[in-house]
């Protein structure tokens, strides 16, 4: 019986799934757009220009990427902290 539910579970997900993915493709069609941006900007520009942009970008994805880095790590001594107030006072108190 188990697998039965699962399996009705599983195909009429996986085809809700299915028909969802392809109306977003239908609807969308970013593949096309993105490859339509690239042909008409990216392409025509000369190839000192792309390797700048190239290292624009990887700059701006690595300095980024520490920011992102370094703002959890400032979460993260926060939340032990709190974590450690909390742990003291309930011991204190019982």
């Amino acid at each position: 019986m188990w697998n039965f539910i699962q399996g009705l579970f599983d195909n009429l997900l996986g085809n809700l799934f299915d028909r969802f993915n392809q109306f977003l493709i239908d609807t969308l069609k970013i593949d096309e757009t993105l490859l339509g941006l690239y042909d008409q900007f990216v392409a025509p520009l000369p190839e000192w220009i792309k390797i700048l942009g190239i290292i624009f970008v990887g700059i701006i994805l690595v300095l980024g990427t520490l920011s992102f880095v370094k703002k959890m790590l400032k979460l993260f001594i926060v939340i032990a902290v709190i974590l450690a107030i909390v742990v003291l006072a309930t011991q204190l108190n019982g």
